[in-house]
């Protein structure tokens, strides 16, 4: 099975869950690790706690927020499991991609990359678009 953990600062990865779970429905296969709200928590034990419920044949989509900080660079350190990939840049179109496509039959790897590609162009400033006359029907 595939699984997909949302991991951020704050309380950003239970409110992108909430959201997908509104546009897509339920999901039973995605975790999430809303870091440092607690201070007792401990990010490093929280990731083992969802690793630990992996069987041997499961693989774990970790998506999180920002490229470089506490929460990515702790799970960094997890790229040593084959069974474990790792996205820097949490937002919606891309956690409403990886949900749905999630069932897909491509291998991990190809539904990541998919997910990227189809996700990438959805990030616009839209005062540009308006100023170099974008038709009405292409927003």
């Amino acid at each position: 099975m595939r699984y997909l953990l949302f991991a951020s600062h704050g309380g950003l990865a239970e409110g992108m869950l909430d959201s997908v779970e509104m546009v897509t429905g339920k999901h039973n296969n995605i975790f999430t690790i809303s870091a440092y709200k607690n201070e007792r928590d401990n990010l490093s034990e929280q990731l083992t706690t969802v690793i630990n419920q992996l069987a041997e044949n499961d693989e774990l989509i970790i998506v999180t927020d920002i490229f470089g900080g506490s929460v990515n660079n702790e799970c960094m350190k997890l790229l040593t499991d084959p069974r474990i990939h790792l996205i820097a840049g949490l937002n919606l179109p891309l956690a409403i991609e990886l949900a749905i496509m999630n069932g897909s039959k491509a291998s991990t790897s190809q539904l990541i990359e998919n997910a990227l590609k189809n996700t990438k162009e959805t990030i616009k400033y839209c005062n540009h678009l308006l100023r170099i006359g974008v038709a009405d029907e292409e927003f």
